[in-house]
């Protein structure tokens, strides 16, 4: 078996594309007749908002369960794993891939890299990011789109992407919460290959302690705990969206040796390997 370097080619057999390739961003009703089974879990290669303009429904988000609710928008980033139970659930999704940052500067993708994808929002705020959306769909509804009009949509994007920054952002400091949004994106990544923090702060050309000290103050976690923490994380999703054994996960995710990778699933969540993954699917039975 070939020896993959990256968790975006690792499971591309199992990751949910754009239904339109030739397009950066789309905009969908929840109940849309999805081109996938979104009724088994999945994980997406692009950036989903869900705005919950009524009804009720459950979601899973990287195994954490969330109730629907009206005014609620949720934010799910490429690689994290999803399943949505829609029920009386309405409203919209936009959907939006990675290059479309390249045309909304200064923002950029890591940006939308939150450690709570739950956002409750008062109806002013809903109200309006939900016109916004609606405005968007409308534009990319009609056909033969000028380059203007779809620059139009991008910016009604953009303001949305910038308020949730903002409404995340407000228990740190620009600078912190810069550097936090960063790294996530970065170790979400690279955790395949890289798990020292001495290679995060060369990334980000940041220091130990300054990178440290806005983790610990958005987390309470060191940026060593986050690196583990997503390891963990990224185990628990290929248990559940990959055919791999656990000797081709512990091979691909670099560890030298099964036992080794045995000791660190032990040692992080108190369960063997085979444990783990039993749990994992139990989840969503």
């Amino acid at each position: 078996m070939a020896h993959l370097n990256s968790n975006e080619s690792l499971i591309s057999e199992n990751t949910v594309t754009l239904p339109h390739p030739s397009k950066l961003l789309v905009i969908e009703p929840i109940d849309y007749p999805n081109p996938y089974d979104f009724q088994r879990p999945h994980r997406h290669d692009y950036f989903e908002i869900i705005l919950i303009q009524s009804g009720k429904g459950i979601q899973y988000i990287d195994f954490k369960p969330y109730e629907m609710n009206q005014g609620q928008l949720f934010n799910i980033y490429p690689g994290q794993v999803h399943l949505m139970q829609r029920d009386t659930a309405r409203g919209l999704l936009i959907q939006f891939r990675k290059d479309l940052f390249e045309f909304i500067r200064p923002l950029q993708h890591f940006h939308l890299y939150f450690s709570n994808p739950e956002f409750n929002l008062d109806p002013q705020t809903f109200d309006h990011l939900y016109s916004l959306a609606e405005q968007m769909a409308g534009q990319l509804a009609t056909e033969n789109l000028s380059p203007m009009a779809i620059y139009k949509s991008y910016s009604y994007l953009q303001i949305i992407l910038i308020t949730l920054s903002e409404l995340h952002g407000e228990k740190t400091t620009p600078d912190h919460n810069h550097l936090v949004s960063q790294f996530l994106s970065l170790v979400s990544q690279n955790i395949y290959t890289r798990r020292k923090v001495a290679d995060y702060c060369q990334m980000m050309n940041c220091s130990h302690d300054k990178l440290n000290s806005a983790c610990k103050n958005a987390f309470g976690k060191t940026v060593l705990n986050l690196i583990h923490e997503e390891l963990v994380l990224e185990i628990r999703r290929l248990f559940l969206v990959s055919s791999l054994s656990l000797k081709e996960i512990a091979f691909e995710l670099n560890f030298d040796s099964q036992a080794n990778f045995s000791i660190f699933v032990k040692t992080h969540t108190g369960l063997t390997p085979s444990e783990l993954q039993a749990s994992v699917i139990e989840i969503y039975k």
